[in-house]
């Protein structure tokens, strides 16, 4: 498929705000427990009550967003162990660290772990959060004439392979009758995305918030604009996963149960306090301007601990559109949830 490569000074201003693209089903806050009757997945010992001395956790981060979750909402102290962190851009490289043996833990949206599944690799869920399914969205370039989603038959669609932008295409593709030979799908980083479409070397793409802004700022004024029938197009689900060497190690699954408890109550004080994550993540980590931060925040909704038996079906969802593609084979995802970790989410949340 072709691959455009945007002039140097493009790739740059797309780069800064990009990174925070990719990234953009940020955790905004949680509520609700866990419960629900499905397969459960594999077979582990119960949850040691405490960590061992000498444990250290390496997190696989991406752009600092869990490192800063846990530290704005002050869940990094006193903890009993140890944490090496190491940032990433996108799953992909999530999983990565996990087949090189570098990481323990790590923060995906949907597809990665479906596409980890699929290719054999043991990685398991060990933390989930709710987000909006309507996060990801489908723009045009500019003068284009397409108005629903159905309008794209023979033209030029943008994604990003082995993000949630994958399935969300073939998910809108599905919605409006179409099927993925009836475009041209165009595989682009996320950054490349809106210099594609402001360009016209694809006809539509998808992004995501502070990219949806920017472009649509900056080309909404010469044509560009939001399709229609391009909404929950995605599960909304982010994950803490880890490879399965961590979660079936008692010592590290030990920590990484205090991991799941602290983000979980980190993402309940993002609720109460979204000015101040704005503050803390986008204008002091990531060095964005605050409106930045608010639209990212206004995108993702008000996010929650969803049970197992819901995480699992929307996740599912997710597998099914990527299976009738024909892009993996048929999976249960069920089984890539570790239930032990349903209880100490749910008690973080009530706490």
């Amino acid at each position: 498929m072709p691959t455009f490569r945007p002039p140097a000074s493009a790739a740059r201003a797309a780069g800064a705000l990009g990174a925070a693209a990719l990234l953009t089903a940020v955790l905004t806050g949680c509520t609700s427990g866990a419960g629900g009757k499905a397969s459960a997945g594999p077979a582990v010992e119960p949850l040691a009550t405490s960590v061992p001395a000498g444990v250290t956790l390496r997190i696989a981060d991406q752009n600092d967003l869990l490192r800063t979750t846990l530290q704005a909402s002050g869940q990094d102290k006193d903890l009993p162990y140890g944490i090496s962190w190491s940032s990433f851009q996108g799953g992909p490289a999530v999983l990565e660290a996990f087949r090189a043996g570098a990481a323990d833990v790590g923060f995906v949206s949907d597809a990665p772990v479906v596409f980890a599944q699929a290719h054999g690799q043991d990685a398991r869920v060990v933390g989930v959060v709710q987000n909006s399914p309507d996060a990801v969205h489908l723009w045009t370039s500019p003068g284009s004439a397409a108005k629903t989603v159905a309008d794209l038959k023979g033209k030029k669609v943008a994604y990003a392979e082995g993000t949630t932008f994958q399935p969300a295409v073939l998910t809108a593709l599905k919605n409006a009758g179409l099927k993925p030979t009836d475009v041209t799908l165009v595989k682009l980083n996320p950054p490349e995305i809106p210099a594609a479409l402001a360009a016209g070397q694809v006809d539509a793409g998808t992004l995501t918030e502070p990219l949806v802004s920017k472009y649509g700022n900056a080309y909404q004024d010469k044509g560009a604009h939001e399709l229609d029938g391009d909404k929950g197009l995605t599960s909304g689900l982010q994950l803490l996963i880890a490879p399965g060497a961590a979660v079936t190690d008692p010592a590290r699954s030990a920590a990484l149960a205090d991991l799941a408890a602290r983000f979980t109550r980190a993402e309940l004080w993002i609720t109460a306090h979204k000015d101040a994550w704005v503050q803390s993540y986008y204008v002091t980590s990531q060095k964005l301007p605050a409106s930045v931060g608010e639209a990212v925040v206004a995108n993702n909704g008000t996010a929650t601990i969803p049970d197992y038996a819901t995480a699992s079906a929307r996740l599912q969802q997710i597998a099914d559109v990527l299976a009738a593609a024909g892009v993996i084979t048929r999976q249960d995802v069920g089984t890539v949830f570790d239930r032990r970790f349903d209880a100490v989410q749910s008690a973080a949340a009530k706490g």
